[in-house]
């Protein structure tokens, strides 16, 4: 392998690259996609030539060729193509040579290729080097050799005007760079594969498809990598489409309207395609006015104003100013219209503003000692109602005097109801405790009695705490239960090691749910503490647990009071017609609460108590 075939096939991989990104940038570009054919037949060229370098017999080589000529006679009719489409040069000659003679030239060529290819040249190999000589005795050489210098002459020639008829500096950049490229790569591939083989020189094997990096590798910086203005017409485009709050439409050379932007399209209630099929006459309400402006255009850039209406698709007429502007290209020729129309609907309204202002003013002094009159009548009949006023203040502060005397007097006529239900609770509990030590009674009635004793007492301290809230209908029950928590445990429980753990949210209830949810956590509470954990009961629990939750989800509220003790010795069913505190329990969930009990009695006892809020 030596160093020609190295570098063909590296000009290969940049030649693949190079279309690959073309169509990544923009694969529905007319310019991308020809760009794309230059670099596929300058691909195929230089492949096929490293195999040509590392060929061992002339058959081989020439079969390469026969290949390869796929791109060595096809890129010059394509490159002139690309640089016609990039520089949208409409010159008539080229156009006649490019489809006359190089076009015909091209097929001519591949034709003598594939038939005889020693009619253009002839293969020898020196120092293991291949290098051709061309057979100048045969008219196709020479017609061929025509074909690749008019060629690039047709290169130069649009480059050039491309530069002097641009007046965007970045064109004139992107020209420049495009015409060293191009020279680097003629001067180049004219010595190494016209003018050595000529002069029968075997210093370098044909390098045009090396040399070739030099056009392609400039097109793609100046096509991709070249920066840009920053404000680009493209740009400018979006901006005038997109944002611009006038009228504004795009015709043709002709004068047939093109485009509009959103706003027009947004007010005149068209769309982009029925806009499109529209003729002048059908959007301006005067079509004398629009011919003239064109004719006046030959000789101006800018129209003078026209007055006239915009025709909505509704058929409503808008007032607009208009005025045309001429759209040309790098070469001075028409390439369209812009029919400008600046809303004339502002300065309408403007106008009659301006009229009823003046009448307005016209009626400002009338008005205004009618006012006058009118304050002084005003005045009277404020003072008159401020006299009244002070009156009703007086009368009302009064009033409410006397519904603070009224309010007090509740509030003590209530406390003192409070006071007397408690002492009367008292005396309940002082009869009951009397009737425990009464000889008659035996000791089973006595506990009964007792236990009564102390359910009343539990009962007068919970209608005290409630009772004793400044708000009867938002008493915060989670602050309750902590305190009752605490309470119970130092009556009940104190030489029992009890861990409690709450899930306490802050809820509030009215009097008359928290009284009887009160007296159930106490009652469930208090026969947890008491019978629950007995000693040598449930040896494996290192600890005695009670959970206690309060919370509310949705409009349901739930209390769960839960142990990990011994459990209960039946069924709650079965236990709350024989325990008057579980029917105590059971009465006030169903009949007070108007909600649900629930019983669970696996690894301890577990009670759950549901009402709605």
């Amino acid at each position: 392998m030596n160093i020609y075939t190295v570098l063909s096939f590296i000009s290969f991989l940049i030649y693949i690259q190079a279309g690959a990104l073309a169509l990544y940038r923009n694969s529905r570009s007319t310019q991308n996609r020809v760009f794309v054919l230059l670099s596929v037949l300058f691909a195929v060229y230089a492949f096929f030539y490293s195999l040509i370098y590392r060929s061992e017999t002339i058959e081989q080589v020439y079969f390469y060729d026969r290949i390869a000529a796929l791109g060595w006679v096809f890129f010059p009719i394509v490159a002139v193509w690309f640089f016609l489409i990039l520089t949208r040069s409409k010159s008539t000659l080229i156009s006649i040579l490019f489809f006359f003679f190089l076009l015909p030239v091209s097929f001519v060529s591949y034709y003598s290729v594939l038939t005889n290819l020693e009619s253009l040249k002839f293969f020898h190999q020196t120092e293991g080097i291949w290098f051709f000589t061309p057979n100048d005795n045969t008219i196709s050489y020479f017609v061929f050799v025509l074909y690749l210098i008019v060629s690039v002459l047709i290169i130069y020639y649009v480059l050039i005007s491309w530069y002097f008829m641009s007046e965007r500096n970045r064109v004139k950049t992107q020209a420049r760079i495009l015409i060293f490229a191009l020279s680097g790569f003629f001067v180049l591939s004219f010595m190494s594969n016209l003018v050595l083989p000529f002069i029968e020189k075997d210093i370098v094997p044909a390098m045009a498809p090396v040399n070739g990096l030099f056009l392609v590798v400039g097109v793609v910086y100046v096509l991709f990598f070249l920066p840009s203005s920053a404000l680009t017409p493209d740009t400018v485009y979006k901006l005038i489409v997109g944002h611009i709050k006038e009228f504004i439409f795009i015709a043709d050379e002709k004068g047939t309207i093109h485009t509009t932007n959103h706003h027009t399209l947004s007010i005149l209630k068209y769309n982009n395609y029925e806009i499109s099929k529209k003729k002048l006459p059908d959007i301006f309400s005067d079509a004398e006015k629009i011919e003239n402006a064109l004719k006046s255009m030959e000789a101006r850039s800018v129209s003078r104003q026209y007055r006239m209406d915009l025709i909505s698709k509704n058929q409503e007429l808008i007032p607009v100013l208009l005025y045309v502007i001429k759209v040309t290209d790098q070469y001075k020729r028409v390439q369209g219209y812009v029919f400008s129309c600046l809303d004339y609907r502002h300065k309408l309204k403007l106008r009659e503003e301006v009229a009823d202002r003046v009448r307005t003013e016209k009626n400002l002094s009338q008005i205004r000692r009618e006012l006058e009159l009118l304050v002084k009548k005003r005045t009277r009949e404020l003072h008159e109602a401020n006299l009244k006023l002070q009156q009703e203040v007086v009368e009302r502060r009064n009033a409410e005097e006397h519904i603070k005397g009224d309010l007090q007097e509740k509030i003590e006529l209530v406390q003192e109801v409070h006071h007397r239900v408690k002492n009367n609770i008292q005396m309940i509990i002082s009869l009951v405790n009397m009737m425990c030590s009464h000889p008659k009674i035996d000791e089973a009635a006595a506990e009964k009695l007792r236990e009564i004793a102390e359910k009343v007492r539990y009962i007068s301290r919970i209608h005290e705490d409630f009772y004793s809230s400044p708000n009867l209908s938002n008493i915060p029950f989670s602050g309750y239960l902590k305190k009752s928590i605490g309470e119970l445990y130092s009556n009940f429980g104190r030489r029992k090691d009890i861990v409690f753990k709450l899930n306490l949210r802050n809820e509030n209830l009215d009097i008359n749910q928290a009284i009887p949810l009160g007296i159930i956590f106490n009652e469930l509470m208090i026969n947890a503490l008491k019978y629950a954990f007995t000693e040598g009961e449930n040896p494996q629990k290192s600890k005695s647990i009670i959970n206690v939750e309060f919370y509310k989800n949705d409009l349901q509220y739930s209390l769960i009071i839960s142990d990990n003790g011994v459990g209960l010795p039946g069924s709650f069913k079965e236990l709350r017609y024989q325990n008057i505190g579980f029917q105590l329990v059971h009465v006030l969930a169903k009949e007070h609460l108007k909600g649900k009990i629930s019983y669970f009695g696996n690894s301890g006892t577990t009670f759950i108590i549901n009402f709605q809020s």
